[in-house]
C-alpha cells in the first residue's frame, strides 16, 4: 500500500512513523524546509538547543505524544514552572488553589466558588452538556460576574477577539481538565525531536521531501494522483494535515456542500514577538505571564528560560510576546522592530528595569492558522477523517475536539486515521 502524507507537523510525521512500521510504503511531503510545523524551531550559533517560533510545551498527561516519544528514545524533561497573571500594574502568580485563595483582587466568597468549579471542571469527565453553553455564561453563572470581569473576560477577548463571546464552555472545560502543574519538553526542543522522528521514518523505510509544495491533488480510477511542481506521483490513499482552506484549494472534485461545511469553520491566527535578551525579563522566574489588561497590545509573556535553562542557549534570556490576531490583522505586516517599538512601553510598564538595550536580537514570527474557534455544539460540526473522495483523508486542527489544539492531539488524530486506513485494507 502506498500512503502521501502533506505535511511534516507532528502529525503528518506520527502517521508516517506507524505506517511505516506497519509495512506500507509512505512518502512524507513538506512545503517547508524543514519538520515541526507550528512547533517548528530554529537554532542560533551558540545554542545547544533548538528554540520553537511559537511558544510549546506539553502537559505531563499528553499520552499520545509523550509515549511517541518513548518508542523513539527522545528523552523528554520535567519542570514545574510559574504561571501568573499580569493585573492592575502587578504580576501575581495563580497557578494553584492556595495562589487563588491569596489572590485578593477577588472577594473571598469568589474565590471559593472559582476553587469549586474549577474543581468539578478538572474531575467531571461530562463536556457533552458543556457545549450547549458558552464559556461567558458558564463563568458568570457558577463563577460569578466579578470573577469574569477580573479574570476570564480579558483572555477571552485577547485570545478570541470578536469571536470571545461564541466560544464554548466545552472548549474552556478542556482547558482546564488538562491543564497540569508540571509540564514537559523534548530535549534538544521541539524542532530536535521532529527531526529525530523523521529519522525513525527513514529507519523504517519511508521517506521525507522538503520544499516539496502539493499543487493538486484529483481520483483517477482506482488511484489518487498528487501533483507537486512538473512530477505527479501516484498513491493508494493520501492523508492531508493542512489547514481546511488549503485543503480545498489543492482538492479537486470535491462536491460543494462539503467545501462549504468546511470553510464555514473559522479560526485566527498567532504573530509572536521573540526576543532575545541580556537579562531575565520576569524576575520572579515566573515562565508564562497572562496579560489582564485591555489595553496591552499583547495576550501573553512567555519567559521561555524560565521553564527550560537558559545554558541550553548561551546563556540567553528567551522571551515570547504572543498574540493571537485575525489574519487582517496589521501586525502581520510588521517586522520585528516595529512590533518592539510598540510594544516597549508595554513591556517596561511589565518590568520598569526593561531597557532596548537588553536586546540582543528580535524576530517575528506568524502563522495564518493557529486557533480553531470552538463555537456551541461544535461536535455536529467536526470534519470527519474521511473525505467525500475514496482514499482521500483530512488530519488537521479543526479536528480536534473536545480538547484544545496542540502536538499531542496532532499524534492522537493520526493514530486514529491510521487504525482507518490499517482497517480499510
Amino acid at each position: 500500500m502506498k500512503v502521501a502524507i502533506i505535511g511534516a507537523g507532528f502529525g503528518g510525521l506520527a502517521a508516517a512513523y506507524r505506517l511505516s512500521r506497519s509495512g506500507a510504503s509512505v512518502v512524507v511531503f513538506e512545503s517547508e524546509d524543514r519538520p515541526g510545523g507550528l512547533a517548528v524551531g530554529f537554532k542560533e550559533p551558540g545554542w545547544k538547543w533548538s528554540f520553537e517560533k511559537h511558544y510549546h510545551h506539553w502537559f505531563t498527561n499528553d499520552y499520545s505524544i509523550l509515549k511517541l516519544a518513548a518508542e523513539i528514545g527522545h528523552k523528554v524533561i520535567i519542570v514545574r514552572p510559574k504561571t501568573s497573571t499580569f493585573i492592575d500594574g502587578k504580576i501575581d502568580q495563580l497557578d494553584s488553589p492556595l495562589t487563588l485563595l491569596l489572590f485578593s483582587k477577588l472577594p473571598f466568597i469568589e474565590r471559593i466558588r472559582m476553587g469549586i468549579v474549577l474543581a468539578y471542571l478538572k474531575l467531571t469527565p461530562n463536556w457533552k452538556k458543556l457545549e450547549k453553553i458558552t464559556s461567558e455564561n458558564f463563568i458568570k453563572k457558577y463563577m460569578g460576574q466579578k470573577s469574569w470581569e477580573v479574570l476570564w473576560e480579558p483572555l477571552f477577548v485577547g485570545k478570541f477577539q470578536r469571536y470571545s463571546s461564541q466560544i464554548s464552555a466545552a472548549w474552556f472545560w478542556a482547558r482546564i481538565k488538562k491543564r497540569t502543574t508540571s509540564l514537559a519538553y523534548p530535549e534538544g526542543g521541539f524542532f530536535n525531536f521532529a527531526v529525530a522522528l523523521d529519522n525513525a521514518v527513514r529507519k523504517n523505510g519511508g521517506r521525507v521531501f522538503y520544499n516539496a509544495k502539493i499543487d493538486s491533488i484529483t481520483r483517477k480510477e482506482e488511484k489518487l494522483l498528487l501533483k507537486t511542481g512538473k512530477h505527479i506521483f501516484e498513491f493508494d490513499k493520501i492523508i492531508c494535515t493542512l489547514p481546511s482552506p488549503l485543503f480545498v484549494k489543492m482538492t479537486h472534485d470535491l462536491p460543494q456542500n462539503y467545501t462549504d461545511k468546511l470553510l464555514e469553520l473559522e479560526g485566527i491566527g498567532a504573530v509572536n514577538l521573540v526576543l532575545s535578551l541580556k537579562k531575565q525579563f520576569l524576575e520572579d522566574g515566573t515562565y508564562w505571564l497572562n496579560i489582564n489588561a485591555s489595553h496591552f497590545p499583547f495576550i501573553a509573556v512567555v519567559e521561555h528560560t524560565n521553564f527550560v535553562d537558559k545554558k541550553y542557549y548561551n546563556s540567553e534570556h528567551l522571551l515570547y510576546v504572543g498574540n493571537y490576531l485575525p489574519n487582517d490583522h496589521s501586525y502581520y505586516r510588521k517586522e520585528a522592530g516595529d512590533l518592539l517599538r510598540e510594544f516597549y512601553p508595554f513591556l517596561k510598564t511589565i518590568n520598569p528595569k526593561f531597557d532596548k538595550s537588553w536586546v540582543n536580537r528580535g524576530y517575528v514570527f506568524k502563522a495564518q492558522f493557529a486557533q480553531p474557534i470552538i463555537p456551541l455544539n461544535y461536535s455536529q460540526k467536526v470534519p470527519p477523517f474521511e473525505t467525500p473522495i475514496k482514499g482521500l483523508y483530512l488530519c488537521n486542527i479543526q479536528q480536534v475536539y473536545p480538547w484544545d489544539r496542540g502536538t499531542n492531539y496532532a499524534v492522537e488524530n493520526a493514530e486514529k486515521v491510521v487504525g482507518l486506513i490499517l482497517k480499510s485494507q
